[in-house]
């Protein structure tokens, strides 16, 4: 695995947070790190480093307009899974960006879905005068979101990425992203 650069972005391009990850596999369609626990970010707004609590499987999509996080290394206690509504991913050299579009969706630790920041969205869709397209692909993904998790389809099979990130585990030191 190789480390990149992961940056996100408001939709008027004002930068939200970024980190390093791990570059598992990449095919057409998306792109899919590991980002082992204590792994720094640094958030814009605030100005400040934090430390990620959890490791996780990312998935970014370059057609689908939302990335999806499985949290398989649990210490916060807060999420299984959780998804940002974006524009899709974009990749150039070590540095994959995604612009967030303000709705996100949680999964539990006891598997109930919530819809978050629906007014963030509203207010800055207004604000940011996102193109009707764009709200429209953003509540279709919420759709499409809301479907996986109801069917535990891909990309909200969870049990299955846990899976996935233990076997990695097993091969890599998620810590420094090289073989054990």
């Amino acid at each position: 695995m190789r480390k990149i650069w992961v940056r996100s972005q408001k939709y008027d391009g004002t930068l939200r947070d970024e980190q390093e990850s791990y570059l598992y596999v990449e095919d057409a369609a998306s792109i899919m790190l590991v980002t082992p626990p204590g792994t720094a970010y640094f958030h814009h707004r605030k100005q400040a480093w934090f430390t990620g609590e959890d490791g996780s499987l990312d998935f970014y999509f370059k057609h689908k307009w939302y990335n999806v996080w499985h949290i398989c290394e649990q210490h916060s206690q807060i999420n299984r899974i959780y998804a940002n509504i974006t524009l899709p991913a974009t990749w150039q050299a070590d540095c994959l960006t995604w612009i967030d579009l303000d709705l996100d969706l949680r999964v539990h630790l006891d598997g109930s879905l919530e819809l978050l920041d629906e007014d963030e969205f509203l207010e800055n869709s207004r604000r940011m005068n996102y193109p009707s397209d764009v709200v429209a692909h953003a509540r279709a993904a919420v759709v499409e979101l809301q479907t996986c998790h109801a069917t535990g389809a891909y990309p909200f099979n969870h049990h299955e990425q846990v899976a996935l990130y233990a076997s990695i585990q097993q091969i890599y030191d998620c810590s420094t992203g090289y073989g054990v």
